[in-house]
């Protein structure tokens, strides 16, 4: 996981009780580090310690009901004011009748505003107590606490996320509305059209009805497949249109109308105007040939 454990300046001596201990004090903040003690707290930057081979555990009690959580954090922010955690408050749980001992930490909400020109005190205060948590079962607590039973399920919902994830959405994809039902049934309805036009055009020239040598035959097969097979770019449109409608039938004569002028009206479009310039451009040659001769 990337865990580098370092030795903290925090010392405990065994069965001593200590209230308020001075741990270190921060040097002035300049604005560089103040910003980036910010930016820590925004992002909830936790830090975890540990004790005899254990995770810090940190925890609240709340109407009988314990809550509990590894590490703790760097700050928190409130109404646009960050405060840090500067005192933490330890208790060790001792079984006096095993050599190790079992240790649970615990962050109070003893904090002091930041000021970039001012240094920051940490304390701690330490208490012992007697404990009958034997060694096999001192790692129970962590079982009880939020990120152990429920985290593995957690686990094991985010591993399944991500099996979904990438190309796997794509089924759910499928029966999702589109944003625009009725442009995209045209333009299946045309596509089927064209298609088909294709298609039966290719099959009947390989069968010989269509030959080169009869000018004209290709393109005049083309344009009647393509008038004929109007019929079925009307069917596809309507049906994808009742398919994402549930089967309500409202709209379909209006897309059946557009399924059938959509393509022609842009290719009828596009010729006139290409008719239009070849047209103007002719007769500019014409008269320029003229003046010439």
């Amino acid at each position: 996981m990337g865990d580098r454990i370092e030795n903290s300046p925090y010392r405990f001596k065994m069965y001593t009780n200590e209230t308020l201990i001075f741990l270190c004090q921060s040097g002035k903040l300049s604005a560089d580090e103040f910003k980036l003690l910010k930016e820590r707290i925004d992002e909830m930057y936790q830090v975890n310690l540990i004790l005899d081979n254990l995770p810090a555990i940190r925890y609240t009690v709340k109407e009988g009901f314990v809550s509990r959580w590894t590490g703790y954090p760097i700050g928190v922010k409130f109404q646009d004011m960050y405060y840090v955690f500067n005192h933490l408050k330890f208790k060790v749980l001792v079984h006096k009748y095993e050599e190790t001992n079992v240790a649970r930490v615990m962050g109070t909400g003893d904090a002091v505003d930041v000021f970039p020109s001012e240094p920051i005190v940490f304390t701690y205060e330490v208490a012992f107590e007697e404990s009958d948590i034997k060694w096999p079962s001192r790692w129970d607590a962590y079982l009880k606490m939020e990120g152990s039973k429920e985290e593995l399920d957690k686990e094991a919902q985010a591993q399944m996320n991500e099996e979904l994830s990438g190309w796997k959405l794509v089924v759910g994809d499928v029966f999702r509305a589109p944003s625009h039902p009725a442009l995209l049934c045209i333009m299946v309805g045309d596509g089927v059209q064209i298609l088909g036009m294709g298609v039966v055009t290719i099959l009947f020239a390989a069968l010989g009805f269509m030959s080169p040598a009869s000018r004209g035959t290709l393109i005049t097969g083309m344009l009647f497949f393509y008038m004929i097979l109007g019929i079925a770019a009307g069917y596809v449109a309507v049906r994808l249109w009742r398919t994402i409608g549930c089967g309500d039938h409202k709209g379909w004569a209006s897309v059946a109308w557009k399924a059938a002028c959509f393509f022609p009206g842009i290719a009828f479009l596009i010729l006139t105007i290409l008719n239009f310039l070849s047209t103007h451009l002719s007769r500019r040659i014409l008269r320029s040939q003229g003046t010439s001769h």
